[in-house]
């Protein structure tokens, strides 16, 4: 682990409303879904989050994404796998929050200003528990360059991305 993966960094949150899908993230989720085999199911869409109403979802952003491994033979094991990984490398990869909807009682939640989880102890997360897919939001610079994107996954999965 790197020393700049424990230091916390500002949370962005849902900043600004994207037109379009971003290409940085476009990159970033081809290349989460190449890394773990868990399947993109959603990145840019404008909505308010399922949990909230009235609250725009950062999907709205372009810089979140749903990867599921719903139907995945050791899926579980897989989207393990991956967060520890996005963990370990928070920093270079640019992630900000990542959403767990599997745990009981309600899910839990990773951010970059605590470097920590937090176990939700009441309905938080729409979707939670028991759901098969995790919620990834990165920072807006990876968001914005696919090449800066594909070149530290590459990096760090020794070229196996």
């Amino acid at each position: 682990m790197t020393l700049a993966t424990v230091v916390p960094r500002k949370y962005t949150g849902y900043d600004q409303p994207a037109a379009k899908h971003l290409p940085g993230m476009t990159a970033w989720a081809d290349c989460a879904s190449d890394f773990s085999k868990l399947k993109n199911v959603g990145t840019w869409v404008v909505r308010d989050q399922r949990s909230h109403p009235g609250t725009p979802s950062v999907h709205g952003t372009g810089r979140a994404v749903d990867l599921s491994y719903g139907g995945m033979k050791a899926g579980r094991a897989a989207c393990n796998q991956l967060i520890a990984f996005l963990i370990k490398w928070n920093v270079e990869l640019g992630v900000e929050l990542i959403l767990d909807y599997y745990p009981k009682p309600f899910g839990r939640g990773w951010r970059c200003d605590r470097q920590a989880w937090h176990k939700y102890s009441k309905p938080t997360i729409g979707g939670a528990p028991g759901g098969e897919w995790i919620h990834v939001e990165i920072n807006r610079p990876m968001a914005l360059q696919p090449d800066v994107v594909r070149s530290t996954w590459s990096r760090l999965t020794l070229g196996r991305v």
